[in-house]
């Protein structure tokens, strides 16, 4: 009789283990709930988050809805581009007072994202799970590798790296977002701030992608690869590949790349590509 119950409880025992494990699977690659919607920007003691004045931000892709099918004078000069004139609104000297790897500031409006691009200067891991000031966080945050990027986002191809966080931080509502009907009705945008300039990249594709290290792989600055990379890319199909053609890079252009972890498959990752256009 003690023996019947004793397997019983440990049958009790291992189905609700089995179950728990199931429910931890599903939650932990996303297949439970997409978040759409980020936590509040952390406080530090050290600083806080800067406001992002909308209005302020809308100057900087005005330039992307003059009207091009105007008639013009094919006799008249070539006004070159002039720089884009806006506050920015990260204080980077307090930023690097407290820590002098925030190399940069990367906003969009949707999805909802503002935060500190870091670069560590000697261990490309550490901020998969470091905060801004350097104390241990499950999410950490987003970063570049100093060996294989500059700080100052002037490679062919830069990749920042997030993580998916179930709570929506990082680039936990990335994907979401950008999966939605009519996301591309109109033109999307990355800006990043750094202590220097704001540069505005344009978003031309996004799609999952296996766990294969980008910029390892590709030696973006060697003859014809950049090309040879983007025309395999502007190759691929699926449900969940969008492709924006007009808006493909060409040799010469720079390129943005946001990485995470795919929604329902942590081994694989969620890119999304961006060209800079000003």
């Amino acid at each position: 009789m003690k023996k019947r119950i004793v397997w019983i409880v440990l049958s009790v025992v291992m189905f609700i283990a089995s179950i728990c494990l199931i429910l931890y699977y599903l939650w932990g690659n996303g297949y439970l709930w997409k978040a759409k919607k980020a936590p509040p920007p952390a406080t530090y003691e050290e600083f806080t988050y800067p406001s992002i004045d909308e209005s302020e931000i809308a100057k900087l892709t005005d330039f992307t809805t003059a009207d091009h099918s105007a008639p013009t004078d094919p006799d008249a000069p070539i006004e070159p581009n002039q720089p884009i004139q806006v506050d920015c609104p990260v204080n980077f000297d307090e930023l690097r007072d407290v820590n002098a790897e925030i190399i940069g500031w990367i906003y969009m409006s949707k999805p909802e994202i503002s935060l500190p691009i870091l670069r560590s200067h000697t261990d490309d891991t550490w901020y998969l799970y470091h905060d801004v000031v350097g104390k241990y966080k499950k999410g950490g945050s987003l970063f570049v590798e100093h060996d294989y990027n500059t700080y100052d986002f002037s490679d062919p191809v830069t990749v920042i790296y997030g993580h998916r966080m179930n709570s929506g931080a990082m680039f936990g509502t990335l994907q979401a977002t950008l999966s939605e009907d009519g996301y591309f009705d109109e033109n999307r945008y990355i800006v990043i701030f750094t202590p220097s300039v704001t540069k505005i990249y344009q978003i031309f594709a996004t799609l999952p992608s296996d766990s294969d290290h980008i910029l390892y792989y590709n030696d973006f600055n060697a003859d014809g690869v950049f090309d040879e990379y983007f025309d395999a890319l502007f190759s691929e199909t699926g449900v969940d590949v969008h492709l924006i053609p007009e808006a493909k890079p060409s040799q010469g252009d720079h390129v943005l790349v946001l990485s995470s972890c795919l929604w329902g498959d942590r081994k694989s990752r969620y890119l999304v590509f961006a060209k800079q256009v000003y």
